[in-house]
């Protein structure tokens, strides 16, 4: 096996040792910002999420009070999702603000957390719709 020189042995173990080191600040990084993400849906989210034990009467209002600050948390968190699930974590926002079937023209829509139904439509539970849509949204975030 043929020796390697000295400075060129050098230079590739500081290249490796730097690789190494960006990897592990990224990988802090994003457990910090997924930890700031967490913490700040599910303050937004008391008394909905786990469990739905403070559930008001006009929800549509609760969840326009509490937007611009989810917002704010989905925004900051964008970075740190990887790139190939980026557009699920999208989808999974535009889910949670506008339903399944909604439009981008509207920029938030709760209707699919009031509970309105169709006739000859199945009852859909709007607590249990919310809870999958957040559940969708915390899962970004890993595991706590």
């Amino acid at each position: 096996m043929p020796d390697i020189p000295p400075p060129a042995a050098t230079l590739l173990a500081a290249l490796i040792g730097g690789l190494l080191l960006l990897y592990v600040h990224r990988k802090n990084a994003r457990r910090v910002a997924a930890a700031k993400y967490r913490a700040a849906l599910l303050e937004a989210f008391a008394g909905l999420y786990p469990i739905a034990t403070n559930w008001p009467d006009n929800i549509d209002s609760h969840l326009r009070q509490i937007f611009p600050s989810l917002q704010r948390a989905v925004a900051e968190f964008r970075p740190y999702v990887s790139w190939h699930a980026r557009r699920s974590y999208d989808s999974a926002w535009f889910a949670y603000r506008l339903g399944s079937d909604g439009r981008e023209i509207g920029k938030q829509l709760y209707h699919q957390y009031m509970g309105f139904t169709s006739p000859g439509e199945p009852a859909i539970d709007p607590k249990e719709t919310f809870r999958a849509n957040v559940v969708n949204l915390l899962r970004y975030a890993g595991e706590p």
